[in-house]
């Protein structure tokens, strides 16, 4: 039995990319103030989150806040964004920054609701791994993950 890859097939329709561990995916999202997913997108492993955290940030319903960001956000336009929308943006700067931005440590700290959302999701194996082939399987197992996520910090 042999067998066939398809070569021809179009890698960003299932958000796949290149990166050291071979073809990834990337799924970046936003949480709500209790750690819950509210939304995601997701993108090929070799693709930075700037733009993808650009566009979840404008699909808001609401402006947030505070929006908490990790160090891959670090960008004016980032900033811009969230201060146009109305919401302080809570980013570290990078080590090399040439002008360090201010980053409230007592909101900073809370960052580690999103980080534990990541864990419960891949609690599940078939998210963790990426079981699914195409992009919009996989993201309706992320959707059901989150789903049931809700479901169970509203005991």
């Amino acid at each position: 039995m042999s067998l066939r890859f398809n070569r021809n097939n179009d890698k960003d329709k299932q958000a796949l990319g290149r990166s050291r561990g071979g073809f990834t995916c990337k799924i970046v999202g936003v949480c709500d103030a209790a750690g819950r997913l509210v939304d995601f997108v997701l993108v090929g492993g070799q693709a930075h989150e700037l733009a993808p955290s650009l566009q979840l940030l404008k699909r808001l319903p609401k402006p947030p806040a505070w929006a908490l960001a990790d160090m891959a956000c670090d960008a004016e336009e980032f900033r811009s964004t969230a201060e146009a929308m109305g919401a302080t943006p809570v980013v570290p700067s990078r080590k090399n920054a040439k002008q360090k931005k201010p980053c409230p440590g007592f909101i900073y700290r809370h960052r580690n609701l999103i980080e534990r959302c990541w864990s419960r999701l891949k609690e599940y194996r078939a998210i963790a791994t990426r079981y699914d082939k195409t992009a919009t399987c996989y993201a309706a197992g992320i959707a059901i993950a989150a789903t049931l996520d809700w479901f169970k910090s509203s005991r």
